[in-house]
């Protein structure tokens, strides 16, 4: 089968799991704040931001790993791709090694470490320590999936994460409803089936690539090394994320107080899913991307870049605009213990920068492909920093709106570096004019305008009453905005071409 058609297979199934994801998200979520209070839900989702601060450090040895090995192999250099492989794999036993005592520590003493009220101290250790179990069996099924990114095959990965997602929400349900209620089943049942699910990844990995292996003969000091040099820079870029989006809960926890930072989590379900939805579609198309790049077919990079922005500003945009215009009725009625109004403005900034940049987040993927990654990340990082800092002075001067800021500025930020930074740099990369990519931002505007035009149609006609009434008037909206933006971005041929390809395959 066809390049393409993997592609848009791996598209349809990372769809198809974060719409499996946010559903559980949905449907959890009310149910753990109203048994046991917004400050639970805050700490599931603190503890996962602890996980990310531990990524600052393996991400410089991994996040490049799957690009060397595909440039690789598909150079023809298998005995390369190998020692990549079996480099990245010592690594990570190694990270794993200095890093699980840490682990260990940190939940042992975490009620010095943050403000844990209103719920049961052990209870929360457990949540945090079975999150960082979970995290060090994530990292053995990533050396185990660079097989998937490869072969272009990320819908095996996807398929995985969808199934492994069902049985997660079937079982928090089966034990929520058995036994006393505790916060640290969330992350217990996730370590299990992370368990469960580690021999799929294996098999794959000999199904999809067993010329590439491990083995020890293979290692190499100098390919750590320049896997090293090149995911620095990812780690770099991981640590400005972090300081303009994964602090929001810790600052809450500790500069207002952990019944904000749950509500803030609360907040944060829908721009999460909106981000979840964005990194879906730009790592599905990261491997043919990275193909056509290393084997120097530059003008295939560029069509697919064009196509990609299309999809995503389709995909993006209608969500998002759709829930900006009924988030108070959907607030009001999917957390009735909590304000509607303040959770709506929360989500609308926290999500606000998609509105503008749901086409061009795809070019991230020429930076890897391209391994161009230090422009990227020192400018993340400078944003971050500049982030808590417009934070902290803004919780000193102006700590009423302590929330609004914590999650409203790195929004703001996130659309400066893009308009300054991301679309002239990877312009020249691909040796076009510097503004060449300033029309998709146009593009989305438009979009999102037409689509909220509708929304407020759809809402005039159809009011809202009750689940039902939000369901239909959601599904319209979206089938009008969708049917809108394809005439809008495709041409005639465009179109032709994707029915044509999904009715021959």
């Amino acid at each position: 089968m066809s390049n393409k058609f993997y592609t848009i297979l791996n598209l349809i199934t990372g769809l198809f799991t974060v719409i499996v994801q946010f559903a559980t998200s949905f449907f959890l979520s009310p149910f753990i704040v109203k048994a046991l209070g917004a400050e639970a839900n805050g700490y599931t989702q603190l503890a996962a931001n602890f996980v990310m601060y531990a990524t600052l450090l393996t991400t410089a040895f991994n996040s490049m790993a799957s690009r060397f090995v595909s440039v690789a192999y598909h150079q023809g250099k298998t005995d390369k791709a190998k020692c990549y492989y079996s480099s990245v794999y010592v690594v990570n036993i190694g990270l794993i090694a200095l890093l699980l005592p840490i682990s260990i520590a940190v939940a042992l003493k975490l009620e010095h470490i943050i403000v844990i009220d209103n719920v049961d101290i052990l209870d929360v250790k457990l949540l945090f320590g079975c999150v960082f179990a979970n995290f060090f069996i994530g990292m053995m099924s990533s050396l185990y999936s660079i097989s998937m990114y490869v072969k272009n095959a990320i819908f095996y990965s996807n398929i995985l994460n969808c199934i492994r997602t069902i049985c997660n929400a079937v079982l928090l349900l089966v034990v929520f409803s058995l036994l006393p209620i505790k916060i640290f089943y969330v992350s217990f049942v996730a370590l299990i089936l992370s368990v469960v699910m580690l021999p799929a990844y294996v098999h794959y990995q000999n199904k999809l690539l067993p010329e590439i292996h491990f083995d020890k003969v293979c290692f190499s000091w100098s390919a750590v090394k320049e896997m090293l040099l090149s995911g620095i820079w990812n780690s770099v870029n991981q640590c400005g994320h972090l300081l303009l989006t994964g602090l929001d809960l810790l600052l809450s926890n500790l500069f207002i107080s952990p019944y904000a930072m749950g509500v803030v989590a609360v907040s944060k379900t829908i721009p999460s899913a909106i981000i979840q939805l964005a990194t879906t579609i730009n790592s599905n198309f990261s491997p043919s991307i990275t193909q056509s790049w290393a084997k120097g077919d530059y003008n295939s990079v560029l069509q697919e870049l064009r196509m990609a922005m299309k999809i995503s500003i389709v995909i993006v945009s209608v969500p998002i605009v759709t829930f900006c215009c009924l988030g108070v009725n959907f607030y009001r009625l999917w957390q009735p213990t909590l304000n509607p109004i303040v959770l709506t403005v929360l989500s609308v900034l926290g999500c606000s920068a998609f509105i503008v940049l749901a086409g061009t987040q795809v070019l991230y993927n020429v930076l890897t492909a391209s391994n161009r990654l230090k422009i990227n990340s020192l400018s993340f990082l400078a944003m971050g920093v500049v982030n808590v800092l417009g934070v902290y002075l803004g919780l000193k001067y102006c700590s009423q709106y302590g929330m609004y800021i914590i999650v409203g500025t790195s929004s703001i930020l996130t659309i400066i570096r893009q308009f300054v930074i991301i679309l002239p740099y990877t312009a020249k990369l691909l040796n076009q004019h510097w503004a060449a990519f300033y029309k998709e931002i146009f593009l989305t505007l438009v979009c999102c305008l037409i689509n909220a035009v509708l929304a407020f149609v759809v809402i005039k006609f159809l009011p809202v009453s009750g689940w039902f009434s939000i369901i239909y008037d959601a599904v319209i909206i979206a089938l009008f905005a969708i049917i809108a933006e394809v005439f809008l971005l495709w041409s005639k041929s465009e179109r032709n071409k994707v029915i044509h390809l999904i009715k021959r395959k």
